[in-house]
Parts: C-alpha cells; sequence; structure tokens
C-alpha cells in the first residue's frame, strides 16, 4: 500500500502566501495615504496662491476704477498739460501709484509674499478707440525674491591637485 504522504513545503505555503499578500496590501496602503496627503497639501497651496492672485486682481481693479474716475473728472481741463498735471497730482503716491512720466503711471499689488501684482498705464487726453482714456501696457505678476545660489558644495580645483 502507499502511504498518502504530504511535503513538508505544502503544509505552511497558503499561510505563507497570505501573510505576503497581506503585507503588499498594507505597503501599497501606506503608499495611497503618503500620495494622498502630499496631493492635498499641494492642491491646497495651489489654491492659496490662486486665491491670493484674484484677491490682488481685484484690488489692481480698484485701484484702476479710482484711476478711471479721477481721469474723468479731470476731462474737462483746459489743455492736455493741465490735464496731466491733475491727474498726477490727484494720484502720485495713493495706493502704490508713481508716474514715470506725464502720461505713464505704474502700481503694484502685493499677492503673497515676494510677490506682487505689477500694472502699468498709459493715459490719454483724447479718447481711445474703446473710449476709454487710458491703456493697460502691462498687467503681470513679479517676485522681489533674491535668489541666492548655493555655492556650499567643495567643487574639484586646480588648487586642489597641485603639479609635479
Amino acid at each position: 500500500m502507499k502511504k498518502n504522504r504530504r511535503s513538508v513545503i505544502s503544509t505552511g505555503t497558503a499561510s505563507l502566501v497570505l501573510i505576503f499578500s497581506l503585507l503588499c496590501m498594507l505597503a501599497f496602503a501606506v503608499l495611497s495615504l503618503v500620495s494622498a496627503r502630499t496631493n492635498l497639501r499641494t492642491s491646497q497651496k495651489s489654491a492659496d496662491r490662486t486665491t491670493a492672485y484674484y484677491e490682488a486682481e481685484n484690488k489692481a481693479n480698484d485701484i484702476l476704477l479710482k484711476i478711471s474716475q479721477t481721469i474723468e473728472k479731470n476731462l474737462d481741463s483746459e489743455n492736455e498739460t493741465v490735464f496731466y498735471e491733475n491727474v498726477k497730482t490727484e494720484l502720485d503716491g495713493k495706493d502704490g501709484i508713481s508716474f514715470s512720466d506725464a502720461d505713464k503711471l505704474d502700481y503694484p499689488v502685493e499677492m503673497a509674499e515676494q510677490q506682487f501684482l505689477s500694472v502699468s498705464l498709459l493715459l490719454s487726453f483724447e479718447p481711445l478707440e474703446n473710449g476709454k482714456h487710458y491703456t493697460i501696457t502691462s498687467w503681470k505678476t513679479g517676485s522681489d525674491y533674491e535668489w541666492n545660489p548655493d555655492t556650499s558644495l567643495p567643487l574639484m580645483t586646480e588648487e586642489n591637485f597641485p603639479e609635479e
């Protein structure tokens, strides 16, 4: 008679496969959790930056409205020179507005840490094609962050290798 033998290896194989598959599932679950947290932080930073940009844009539009109202108020000036002088007197220094020329003005709007929205306008005494008395020449974001390169790595130079 033949004896029905089971090999020693097959006795715990099912248990080992089960333990290995559980460890793999646990590892994938931890990786998924870490990835989800990273994505959440990245999405939150992106949402914060977008919110800061639109808040700065709203403030820039409010300043633009004040400029437009000042221009409309001074359109009855005697001539172009008086018009530009009156507008400059009324706006220069308010809300960060600065004049680079009689008909050119700029103003920055703080956006976030070390970032700003920069707006430049070209004023006109005569109405333009769109009926307004100004042209937006620049509406862009900028940064006042000063980049300093990391030069702390000891690189190989000629001083390290004396000539023989």
